[in-house]
C-alpha cells in the first residue's frame, strides 16, 4: 500500500447525513516506532490516532485537540493529539513489569477510568469534555461523547493493526437538510457501514471503500486533506520546565551528572543542557577575564 495519510469528508446528496474517513500509514507507524509497544497497545494507540484525526476535522479550531484516557488497570495513560496543521502525535504508558494482555477491551484496560477530550485554542479558553468508559470500545465512547455534546446521532468505526490505522464516521445533522420521503436514509447508511470489515477499513482507499458500501447512493466526496506525524516539542519548552526547579536543584544535578538531559516522550528527541546554558537562571553570569 502507498503511504496514504489523509482524511476525506463526504456527504449524501439531498439528505442530512455527512461522514468522514481517515486512513493513516507511516504517520501512524512513526508514532508506534518511538517505543516498543505490546501488540494490543499498538492497535489501541492506532485507534486513538484515527479518532483524534476524525475529531480534529469536526472541531475546527486554531489550536490543539487531544484525546486522553487514564485508568487504574495495566494501562496508565494514553494520549493522542492533533493540531491545526494536521500534525499527529500520541503516546501510551503502561505497567511494563506485568505481561500485557494480547486481547483486551478498552473497558478492561481502563478499569474505573475515563476519557478526556481537550480543546485548546491558540487564543481563548481551554474546554474539556469528560466521557465515562461506558462501552467496550473507543468507538462506543466517542459515539456517547457526540450524543452528549452535540445531541446529534453519530456512529464511529475504528481499526488499527500496526501497519495502518483507519476510521469511518457518520453523523445525522438537523432534519431541515433531509429530502422528503427518505426518512430511513440514516438507518440505511448506518446499516451499510456496519458491514465494513476491519481489513476493508484498513486497506481500501476512500473512494473504493465508499463505492463498495454506497454504490447505489448519491454520494459526494470532497478533497482529501493530508496528515502527518509531527511533534510540537522544542528546546525552549524543556528549558522553561527545567528553570521551574530551584537553582540549588539545578546545580546539584549538573554537579552529579555533568548536564541535565531531557527526552520528549512523544518523539524521543533528546535535549541536553550544560551549566553555561543555565547560568543566567543560576545567577552565575559573572565573567572572568
Amino acid at each position: 500500500m502507498n503511504n496514504i495519510n489523509e482524511i476525506q469528508r463526504f456527504s449524501f446528496d439531498n439528505t442530512n447525513v455527512r461522514g468522514e474517513r481517515v486512513l493513516l500509514t507511516d504517520a501512524y507507524q512513526n508514532i508506534i516506532a518511538r517505543k516498543h509497544y505490546p501488540k494490543a497497545l499498538e492497535s489501541l494507540l492506532g485507534e486513538f490516532v484515527a479518532a483524534i484525526a476524525l475529531l480534529r476535522d469536526i472541531v475546527k479550531i486554531d489550536g490543539v485537540l487531544s484525546l486522553q484516557c487514564k485508568g487504574e488497570g495495566p494501562l496508565k495513560t494514553l494520549m493522542a493529539e492533533c493540531d491545526e496543521r494536521q500534525n499527529l502525535r500520541a503516546i501510551a504508558q503502561w505497567d511494563e513489569e506485568q505481561a500485557f494482555p494480547e486481547v483486551v477491551s478498552l473497558k478492561e484496560l481502563l478499569a474505573g477510568g475515563y476519557l478526556v477530550i481537550t480543546i485548546a485554542p491558540r487564543n481563548g479558553n481551554r474546554y474539556q469534555g469528560i466521557v465515562e468508559i461506558a462501552g467496550d470500545t473507543l468507538a462506543a465512547c466517542l459515539e456517547q461523547y457526540f450524543f452528549q455534546s452535540e445531541q446529534l446521532p453519530s456512529r464511529v468505526w475504528l481499526a488499527a493493526n500496526g501497519a495502518q490505522a483507519a476510521g469511518l464516521f457518520l453523523q445525522r445533522l438537523p432534519a431541515e437538510q433531509a429530502k422528503e420521503g427518505d426518512e430511513d436514509a440514516w438507518d440505511r447508511f448506518v446499516h451499510l457501514a456496519s458491514t465494513v470489515k476491519d481489513e476493508e477499513l484498513l486497506e481500501l482507499d476512500t473512494a473504493e471503500l465508499l463505492h463498495r458500501l454506497y454504490h447505489e447512493e448519491e454520494l459526494r466526496l470532497y478533497d482529501a486533506k493530508g496528515m502527518q506525524f509531527g511533534c510540537s516539542c522544542n528546546r525552549q519548552r524543556f528549558y522553561d520546565a527545567i528553570v521551574t526547579m530551584s537553582a540549588e536543584e539545578i546545580r546539584e544535578i549538573i554537579s552529579e551528572q555533568g548536564s541535565i538531559k531531557a527526552e520528549c516522550q512523544f518523539c524521543a528527541e533528546q535535549y541536553e543542557f550544560f551549566k553555561e546554558d543555565l547560568d543566567s537562571e543560576l545567577g552565575d553570569q559573572a565573567h572572568t577575564h
